[in-house]
């Protein structure tokens, strides 16, 4: 099935925490300190075995590794990045499971 679905559209609706909680089950800890809109977890990039590696923001979805440097603004770059897929191919996958 072939999905179309813009990046906007996307985001808006498969909000960061529903997104990271299914892509990284068991991998994130507790939510960041007060003021920090984020969790910790651990970084999928490497052999990470630190939970606070990987610092995800809630809001945006953007995502850095203290200790590989992986980064990104939000889940589209952390799905293209981490699975090695085009930006077409990321839209088109998200988009599937959005409308299984």
């Amino acid at each position: 099935m072939n999905v179309r679905i813009s990046a906007t559209s996307l985001k808006e609706k498969l909000p960061p925490e529903l997104y990271y909680g299914a892509h990284l089950e068991g991998s994130i800890g507790k939510s960041t300190g007060q003021g920090w809109h984020g969790w910790n977890g651990l970084c999928p990039f490497h052999n990470d075995r630190r939970k606070g590696s990987l610092y995800i923001n809630k809001v945006t979805g953007g995502f850095y590794c203290f200790s590989c440097g992986a980064k990104g603004g939000d889940i589209l770059n952390f799905h293209q990045d981490r699975y090695g897929l085009s930006f077409r191919e990321t839209l088109s996958q998200l988009g599937e499971v959005l409308h299984a």
